[in-house]
């Protein structure tokens, strides 16, 4: 099971998977992704762990307001560069897509 998740769900394609993320919030209120859980096609929950945050960023796509994130991940044995976002209008993340 976990081999078909890491290789079929993590292709390299835009994703748009909704995660529970776990951030840690400074003073000045920027976000720090720590880990997330994502449910798998057998209904199982997987935590993940981001081990890297390569960039962050704000965008506003069709006036939507997102915050997004770049980061390397390990999910298994595989590592993975995602890119993650969260609405700041709906607060809710998900992985947008697997670079």
């Amino acid at each position: 099971m976990e081999e078909r998740l890491f290789e079929g769900l993590l292709e390299d394609r835009q994703a748009n998977i909704p995660i529970q993320m776990m951030t840690l919030t400074d003073r000045d209120g920027r976000m720090t992704p720590l880990w997330f859980r994502l449910e798998t096609e057998e209904h199982e929950v997987r935590t993940c762990r981001i081990e890297q945050i390569v960039s962050r960023d704000e965008k506003k796509y069709v006036g939507v307001r997102e915050k997004q994130f770049i980061c390397k991940t390990r999910l298994g044995k595989v590592c993975k560069t995602l890119e993650m976002r969260y609405s700041v209008e709906t607060q809710k993340w998900r992985i947008f897509q697997f670079l």
